[in-house]
């Protein structure tokens, strides 16, 4: 699935991914291929993208929304690693 992650004034991931592991406004969520539309709040935690290696991202607060094409996330982010 392609997946784009994006602050407010960069490109912080955009390729392919097996699954996104993300901490929504009710809890923690996955989206994995084929998932259905959605559009939800995030709260303060870590996105956890899986492709051949995981990758993750500390977040403030965000927006998650899932299209049957794509996964987009903006995203206010304190600190990025891999």
């Amino acid at each position: 699935m392609l997946v784009n992650i994006l602050s407010l004034n960069k490109i912080l991931y955009q390729g392919e991914a097996e699954s996104l592991t993300a901490p929504g406004a009710k809890g923690t969520l996955t989206v994995l291929p084929h998932h259905a539309p959605l559009i939800t709040f995030l709260e303060k935690g870590k996105l956890k993208l899986k492709k051949e290696k995981e990758l993750f991202f500390e977040i403030e607060k965000g927006i998650l929304e899932v299209t049957p094409s794509e996964v987009n996330v903006l995203v206010s982010i304190t600190e990025h690693s891999y």
